[in-house]
């Protein structure tokens, strides 16, 4: 106990604790603390890429970069995964023709080695190093603009969506739209329409944009009261 203040970057240590192996057929091996076993992951796949890388074969490197393809499409579409294809193709050809510059215990001893210990200790934003990296190469693999999971082109620039868009015209449309509304009804037109009565005894109104066919006794109006069995049909 102490009387300071430490920050926890992670919990996952208290509810996850990490397997270790102190000792081997009753022996304590000569490291305190003893070794993960993460290190013993980390350290197998590393040697296992070195040997990989350094053999210089195409197929390696073709292999690599489809499993890079389909993660990059994955996590950012068709560009995404060409990216992480072409990266992982020229990352290959170049850390095949380093190692092959190195002697063999640098290669198999000293870079599995150190790949595992860094791997092991390094907590970034304390998440372990394996999660950061996915987490970083999908970050920066996805596009910046994205909606409804597909990726948006960039400010300012058109894009032809291919879609159709159905417009439905209302009250507050310029032009007059074929209607008709029955009584008892109080109707409000946005300009002046013409006004005429019609069929037996004026029970039906005409309304229409005035100028068109004008006749006589029609009036001008923007307000309508309608009575009971009254109807009022409007003409474009």
């Amino acid at each position: 106990m102490s009387d300071g203040y430490e920050s926890i970057r992670s919990y996952q240590r208290i509810f996850r604790p990490e397997r270790r192996i102190y000792s081997i057929e009753g022996r304590p091996l000569p490291v305190p603390g003893g070794v993960p076993l993460r290190w013993l992951a980390y350290a197998t796949a590393a040697l296992l890429v070195v040997v990989a890388l350094g053999s210089g074969s195409a197929a390696v490197a073709l292999t690599i970069a489809a499993i890079a393809g389909v993660g990059g499409a994955s996590a950012g579409g068709r560009v995404g995964g060409a990216v992480a294809a072409l990266g992982a193709l020229a990352a290959t050809w170049i850390g095949g023709w380093v190692l092959g510059l190195l002697d063999w215990p640098l290669r198999l001893v000293v870079i599995p080695v150190a790949v595992a210990t860094l791997a092991t200790q390094a907590t970034p934003d304390g998440r372990r190093a394996d999660r950061f990296a996915l987490s970083w190469l999908a970050v920066h693999l996805a596009p910046l603009r994205r909606s409804l999971g597909r990726a948006l082109p960039a400010a300012g620039r058109a894009h032809l969506l291919g879609g159709e868009l159905w417009v439905a015209p209302d009250e507050r449309s310029p032009r007059l739209r074929r209607g008709r509304v029955r009584g008892p009804a109080v109707v409000f037109f946005s300009a002046p329409v013409s006004l005429r009565g019609s069929g037996r005894r004026g029970r039906r109104r005409v309304a229409q944009a005035p100028g068109r066919r004008q006749r006589s006794g029609d009036v001008s109006a923007r307000r309508l009261a309608l009575g009971e069995r009254e109807v009022l049909e409007v003409r474009p």
